[in-house]
This record gives structure tokens, C-alpha cells and sequence, in this order.
């Protein structure tokens, strides 16, 4: 990898050594980082992160990938993400990557299959990130995932999460399995499933 990127995920993995974060050297790489808008690292970024044994300079150049990703609108940085799942143990830098996968856009050739058994993980923060992560997407296989999760979740943040993922990617289908969440005692569970429903139907310009 070129030798300013390997120096920019270096300071990014730096510990904060201020009361004040916005004074370290990791938060001002990070800014850095937010700049990059060069497609050729793309490739060099996925090498980096097969092979780099040190977790927090790989969740650094996650970190670019995902900004590279949303700059440049690029397939091949959702698809390193999604790829590199696998890898990873540490509860909040899969909760970070599936974050970042969410925001790119991800047309139905991505295979979104190794996102799917982060769904069911026991840990609330992967498992929210993971019912996010499909947002973007054109994928009827992640709509059945999500809609599964919702017809068997008990946790109200499970359902609000895939209320508002059927938001965003849901057919018409998705509807009757929204709508049982209507009746809903917790509002925010009733209230994203009200939204879901009401944003499906513009999308397809039904009128209720």
C-alpha cells in the first residue's frame, strides 16, 4: 500500500491521549481521511485488510473504505466490506463496518449473503448495525431476511430497526408484516412501522 496511506491509517490508530479528542492526532487523521476521494486506494485498501494482523489499523482503513465508498460511490468498497466480515470479532468494529456498509449504495449483483447471520447475533449493537447495513440495496433476498427477523423479533429495537429498514428497501409484500407492528404498545415500534408503510407506498405511488 502507498506509503501516505500506510502513514494515514498509522495516525488514525493512535490512542487519544487528550481530555479533548478533537485535539489527538487519530481524531485530526480521521478528518483527514473524510477528504479522500481517490478511487485507485480502493484496491490497495482491500489488500491491506486481508493481510494486516493489527485490528485497529484494519478498522482505520475499514473507516476509509467506508468514506471511499459513499465519496465515490463505489460497489467495490461495499463488497471489501462485506467480504471481510468474517475476519472480524471485535463487537464494535463489526458494528462500525455494517454501519458503513449501510450508507453505500449496493445494486442486486452484491451478494449481501454474509451480512445476513449478523441479524440473529446476540450482540445488539452487531445485530441493529446488521438489520441497517442492507439499507441501500436492491436485494430481495435481504428484504426475506428482514422480514423474517420482524415476524420473529421480541426486542422493540429489533423492530423499530427493520420497520425502518422495510422503509427503504421494501416491496409492497413487505406491508402485512409491517402492519402487525400497528397495534404496537411501544410507540416507536408503531410509529417507524406507520413510516415503513407509508414510505413503501410512495415509493410504488400507492395512495392509502
Amino acid at each position: 500500500m502507498r506509503k501516505t496511506l500506510t502513514e494515514l491509517v498509522d495516525r488514525m490508530s493512535l490512542p487519544v491521549q487528550f481530555v479533548n479528542s478533537a485535539d489527538s492526532v487519530s481524531w485530526h487523521a480521521h478528518r483527514e481521511a473524510e477528504q479522500l476521494s481517490d478511487r485507485s486506494m480502493v484496491d490497495e485498501l482491500g489488500d491491506y485488510v486481508a493481510t494486516e494482523r493489527d485490528k485497529k489499523k484494519r478498522d482505520a482503513a475499514y473507516f476509509i473504505i467506508g468514506k471511499l465508498g459513499l465519496k465515490c460511490r463505489s460497489v467495490d468498497c461495499a463488497r471489501i466490506l462485506i467480504g471481510s466480515l468474517h475476519r472480524e470479532k471485535d463487537k464494535y468494529i463489526l458494528s462500525a463496518m455494517l454501519d458503513r456498509i449501510a450508507d453505500i449504495e449496493k445494486p442486486r449483483e452484491v451478494d449481501l449473503s454474509p451480512v445476513f447471520p449478523f441479524l440473529k447475533d446476540s450482540r445488539w449493537l452487531v445485530r441493529h448495525s446488521a438489520i441497517g447495513a442492507v439499507k441501500n440495496s436492491d436485494s430481495p433476498e435481504a428484504e426475506a431476511e428482514i422480514i423474517a427477523v420482524l415476524n420473529s423479533a421480541t426486542d422493540p429495537y429489533d423492530l423499530t430497526y427493520c420497520n425502518s429498514t422495510l422503509g427503504t428497501i421494501g416491496s409492497m409484500d413487505a406491508i402485512p408484516h409491517i402492519e402487525k407492528n400497528f397495534s404496537s404498545r411501544k410507540r416507536d415500534v408503531k410509529h417507524s412501522a406507520q413510516s415503513a408503510v407509508h414510505a413503501i407506498m410512495a415509493r410504488y405511488e400507492v395512495r392509502p
